[in-house]
């Protein structure tokens, strides 16, 4: 009885020694200097634009606002790439319109109706030539 005891004991010690050592190694791990993580400059986190358009209809006018009672700003001709900073939802009367913003040689408000999008400019220039 008193030998099973002592078995007993002997493998707790060990259990013990196991738990030290593991106790022991995350203490260590804890004062390693950590790492700065710098997140990488890929285009969903840096880009500037959300896209490029090229514009289908013959004309767009170019708005200072999302709507269509807007003042003009100017217009832009059909195959016209425009790099898009912005996208909104509108509701124009019974339907809701996507209106995309430009900036850069044009500048202003129009219909994505008017326009088709692209991820890039490359794309966006090899659509307009075609």
């Amino acid at each position: 009885m008193v030998h099973c005891i002592i078995e007993t004991i002997k493998h707790i010690c060990q259990g013990l020694k196991i738990l030290i050592l593991f106790f022991f190694c995350c203490t260590l791990a804890g004062c390693l200097p950590k790492a700065d993580i710098d997140p990488p400059s890929t285009p969903p986190l840096s880009r500037p634009v959300i896209g490029y358009g090229v514009v289908t209809a013959p004309y767009t006018r170019l708005l200072d606002e999302p709507s269509r009672n807007a003042v003009t700003l100017g217009f832009v001709r059909e195959r016209t790439v425009l790099p898009i900073l912005e996208r909104t939802l509108v509701q124009d009367g019974d339907t809701l319109l996507y209106w995309v913003y430009a900036e850069g040689e044009y500048q202003g408000w129009f219909p994505e109706t008017e326009i088709s999008l692209f991820d890039n400019r490359y794309k966006a220039q090899t659509a307009a030539s075609q």
